[in-house]
Order: C-alpha cells, then structure tokens, then sequence
C-alpha cells in the first residue's frame, strides 16, 4: 500500500476538507485539481505535479489552486 498526498488550496479550502462522497472528474473549464460542490480545491498528487498543473508554492508555504491565482490578479 502506498500513502497517497494531498494537497489543499489555503484559500478557498484551508481546512483541507476533502469530501470523498462529492468527488467528480474535473470539468472542461476546471484548469486542475479537483473542485468538489462547496468550491473547496484540492490536489491528489505530488506536489511537483501540482506544480506542473499550475498550483503555486509561495515562500510562506502557501498553496493556492489555479483559480485562486486567477482571483487574485
């Protein structure tokens, strides 16, 4: 068995809640992650892939998803 990682928004998710039972496929205008019904993202993956899929590290150990960034611009 393998430990999987997960990775959270510290933005539109920072209690890293991660509801399996609404867990869906990514739709055509999602970017990457997954957004489950209550707008909370989240990343299952290492967080070199996160990075690749468009997440951002900041130096203060921050995560924040694709359309966080978008937001914040």
């Amino acid at each position: 068995m393998s430990i999987r990682t997960f990775i959270f928004c510290d933005i539109c998710n920072p209690q890293g809640l991660r509801a399996i039972e609404f867990r869906r496929a990514p739709r055509s205008d999602e970017r990457t992650g997954r957004r489950i019904s209550d707008g909370r993202a989240w990343f299952d993956g290492e967080p070199q892939a996160a990075v690749e899929a468009g997440w951002l590290f900041t130096r203060e150990g921050l995560h924040i998803c694709p359309v966080c960034q978008a937001a914040r611009r």
